[in-house]
């Protein structure tokens, strides 16, 4: 992949990422109790509306890697498990923020709030490992030519 494509897709993936788990942080560890209830950190509003466009724009990059980097890749049996561990923890995260946006019950606001932070979060773990399985095959192919 040129090396272009692939600093977008870092950085588009990378700033979903980390938009999602400061918003998260800022969510759990610095809301304030007012009169009425929590009141939300003053960053947390414009924190979520530059996820969910960055969420926009990587459900675009994401279809492409699909179709680019999955259907090329898929046929020689490398790494499918873990590839299709993190396609299904995309389709979830998808889900749950799609949930998030247009239910309105409060109990199912709540499950989606809950699945999306958990599978955002444990996306990482299965992102690394994808990134690293694939940097150690190139290391070994490497050191073994000639």
């Amino acid at each position: 992949m040129p090396a272009r494509r692939r600093l977008s897709i870092y950085l588009i993936f990378g700033s979903l990422w980390l938009t999602g788990c400061l918003w998260l942080a800022l969510d759990l560890l610095f809301q304030s109790r007012g009169q009425f209830g929590p009141i939300p950190h003053p960053w947390e509003p414009p924190l979520l509306l530059w996820h969910g466009i960055i969420a926009i724009l990587s459900i675009y990059l994401l279809g492409w890697v699909s179709a680019r980097h999955v259907l090329r890749w898929w046929p020689g049996r490398q790494r499918r498990l873990s590839g299709g561990i993190l396609a299904a923890f995309f389709v979830l995260l998808v889900l749950s923020g799609f949930a998030l946006f247009f239910t309105t019950d409060d109990r199912w606001q709540h499950f989606a709030a809950t699945a999306h932070d958990v599978f955002g979060v444990g996306v990482t773990l299965f992102v690394i490992q994808h990134w690293f399985f694939a940097r150690r095959r190139d290391i070994r192919s490497a050191a073994s030519r000639p």
